[in-house]
C-alpha cells in the first residue's frame, strides 16, 4: 500500500526559538519577517537557527518545492488501520537537496510494518531524484519531475513483490494568496510487478492537497483528494485526507492526520502520525 504513497511517498527543539517561520509540506514561509530575522518591532536580528522544514508526510500529495540545499531533512511517519488489515506502519524518509537548488536526492522506507495476523517484518526501500524545472517566481508554480525505483527489500507475506519497481511523478505547487493558502497537485505512472505471478501493471495517481494557516502562525489545516487506477486484483480507490500541522518551530513540524477511503478494497480508515527535522547538515 505504501509504495504509491512514498511515489506521490520528531526532534525536541531549543527553548526560546523562534516558532512562526514554518514551511509545511507545501514549501511556504507563514511568518516572512521572521523568515528574514526580523523582529516584530521591525529591527534587525541574527539568525543562526536551522531553516525551514518541507514536510512530504503524512499526506500522499507531495510538493515541487525543495528543501533547503544541504541539509538532511527526515519525515517519520507512523500509521494505523482502524478496520480490515489492521496494519501499523513507520514509513520514512531522507532529503537531501543539492547545492545547485535544483536537485533532490531522496531515500524512503516502508519501515517496520506489523499485520493485523501479527506477521512483521521490515517493508521495503525507495531511492527517487526530483528536479526543480521551474520556481514560482518564474512560471507561477513551483514546477518538479521525479523518477522512483523500489528495492525489493520487503516480503511476500508484507506485501512486497521481491522485484523492482520504477514510477515518475510530475508535481506542481503553489502559494495562491499573500496569506498562503497552497496548492499541491501530482500526476504519477508507477510500473509495479505483481507477487510471486509474472507480469506488470501500469497504475495512474491523480493527487491534489490544499494548506491554509490557521491564525497564529503555528497551525495549519490540510485536506486532499486522491485517485488510484485499478490494477490486477485491486479496485480504483479514491482516499481524502484531512489534518492539522503545529510548528514546534520552523525546522520541527508535526502532523496528524485522519484517511478515508471513498471506494476501494483497502481499509476504510487511516490515522497518520508524522514529524519532520533535521538531524544534521552536509554542506
Amino acid at each position: 500500500m505504501w509504495v504509491v504513497v512514498l511515489l506521490g511517498g520528531m526532534i525536541a527543539g531549543r527553548a526560546g526559538a523562534k516558532p512562526a517561520d514554518v514551511k509545511q509540506g507545501d514549501g511556504k514561509t507563514t511568518d516572512p519577517k521572521q523568515a528574514d530575522g526580523k523582529a516584530g518591532d521591525g529591527k534587525q536580528e541574527p539568525d543562526n537557527h536551522p531553516p525551514s522544514v518541507t514536510p512530504s508526510a503524512p499526506s500522499i500529495t507531495d510538493t515541487a518545492t525543495l528543501s533547503a540545499p544541504g541539509w538532511i531533512e527526515a519525515d517519520i511517519t507512523g500509521f494505523k488501520n482502524l478496520n480490515r488489515d489492521r496494519s501499523f506502519g513507520t514509513p520514512s524518509l531522507l532529503k537531501l537537496t543539492a547545492g545547485n537548488r535544483r536537485l533532490q536526492y531522496r531515500l524512503a522506507t516502508d519501515g517496520y510494518i506489523r499485520q493485523g495476523d501479527h506477521t512483521d517484518g521490515v517493508g521495503d526501500t525507495y531511492f527517487a531524484l526530483q528536479y526543480l524545472y521551474k520556481p514560482q517566481e518564474k512560471a507561477g508554480f513551483d514546477i518538479a519531475g521525479r523518477i522512483n525505483t523500489k528495492i525489493p527489500t520487503g516480503r511476500r507475506e508484507l506485501g512486497g513483490t521481491q522485484k523492482f519497481d520504477v514510477g515518475a511523478l510530475l508535481l506542481a505547487s503553489r502559494d495562491f494568496t499573500k496569506w498562503q493558502f497552497h496548492g499541491d497537485f501530482n500526476i504519477g505512472l508507477s510500473s509495479l510487478t505483481r507477487s510471486g505471478v509474472p507480469g506488470v501493471d501500469y497504475q495512474v495517481l491523480l493527487a491534489a492537497s490544499t494548506t491554509t494557516p490557521i491564525r497564529g502562525g503555528r497551525w495549519q489545516y490540510s485536506n486532499e483528494l486522491v485517485y488510484f487506477a485499478p490494477i490486477q486484483g485491486q479496485q480504483y480507490r479514491v482516499t481524502t485526507m484531512h489534518g492539522f500541522a503545529f510548528a514546534q518551530h520552523r525546522y520541527e513540524v508535526y502532523s496528524a492526520a485522519v484517511q478515508w477511503q471513498l471506494h476501494g478494497d483497502a481499509a476504510t480508515v487511516q490515522v497518520l502520525l508524522s514529524g519532520s527535522f533535521f538531524p544534521g547538515k552536509l554542506f
